[in-house]
């Protein structure tokens, strides 16, 4: 497989430019490269979003949106929060994270380019035993648990036992350690634990899979990387074919993933209620635009307000 691949690997075709979805035409139109207005693609830029399943309603529990420019040797990624509202159609609850499994995953593109701005031009989605059974082919990762976790739900039969600090953990523990957010309200340190928020809880999710991609790169041997795509091939669903699957791990071995990879979250409130759902994530764009800039741009010229199709909230359910 490597030998053919060496023959005929090539960059990906970027997709061609389009703006998103307007009422008026209800569907993306080509736009003009020539109009300072336009939003065109740079050569190189593609973007990600990875996607892994919550077990008990099939949501997207976790969403990590990636952005590599091979051109420049940069990654950068960012956490979406599973509760972050979206404007849309075809469901009355405004939450993102039903999209994948309510809609499929065209429209989960759809509705976070129409959201953010940035566009999707691959997903990457794993279930809990997918997961676990990769983190195995990489025999475990090293990590820093945050906080002592202490969770039991037999329902799922899912029990969550650590204490913080650094340690080695194998498949099942990592999907248990990256799965936590709260401990059981009988445990002592319930309410200690409070500042463990979705947003920190992507945050150790991205340091995982940083971990876990470090291990990869490190072997710095493309036959070997070659075996383990194949392998991670089997245990994904992904609209990535392999040869684009090969290219962009290829291209990922030249780059130092310590200082090549730019990490941040966005700014929002997890408290708003929209439409009647509580609990929601709604940002404001003048707080998030120079992170979805800086970070997972792919256009020629920055996105602005009007790119944007935020959902506000109707009312808080907290003061600050």
């Amino acid at each position: 497989l490597y030998i053919a691949h060496a023959l005929w690997v090539t960059p990906p075709e970027i997709p061609q430019t389009q703006t998103p979805q307007t009422p008026d035409t209800g569907a993306a139109a080509l736009a003009n490269p020539e109009d300072p207005d336009a939003l065109v693609r740079r050569d190189g830029v593609y973007n990600f979003v990875l996607l892994g399943k919550d077990v008990d309603s099939s949501n997207t529990d976790t969403i990590i949106l990636v952005s590599f420019d091979t051109a420049q040797g940069k990654i950068g990624m960012i956490s979406i929060p599973r509760d972050t509202a979206v404007n849309r159609t075809w469901s009355k609850t405004p939450k993102i994270n039903a999209a994948f499994h309510g809609a499929g995953s065209d429209v989960l593109l759809e509705e976070i380019q129409n959201t953010f701005g940035i566009p999707v031009d691959y997903y990457v989605h794993v279930d809990l035993k997918g997961f676990i059974a990769l983190v195995d082919e990489l025999d475990g990762v090293d990590i820093e648990i945050p906080l002592d976790m202490n969770y039991d739900d037999p329902y799922q039969n899912l029990h969550i036992h650590f204490s913080a600090g650094y340690q080695h953990l194998d498949g099942q523990e990592t999907m248990e350690a990256v799965r936590y957010r709260h401990d059981n309200k009988s445990s002592p340190n319930y309410r200690s634990n409070q500042w463990y928020t979705d947003l920190q809880r992507g945050e150790f999710q991205r340091e995982v899979l940083m971990a876990l991609a470090k291990k990869v790169v490190s072997w710095n041997s493309i036959p070997k990387v070659t075996s383990f795509v194949d392998i991670f091939n089997s245990y994904v669903d992904t609209n990535l074919p392999l040869d684009d699957m090969l290219y962009f791990a290829e291209q990922a071995l030249k780059l130092d993933l310590s200082s090549a990879v730019q990490q941040s979250s966005l700014t929002g409130r997890g408290d708003g209620v929209v439409r009647g759902y509580q609990w929601c994530y709604v940002y404001e764009a003048e707080d998030i635009l120079p992170t979805l800039n800086s970070l997972l741009n792919p256009y020629t010229r920055d996105l602005r307000a009007d790119d944007l199709d935020l959902p506000q909230a109707d009312r808080y359910l907290q003061s600050y």
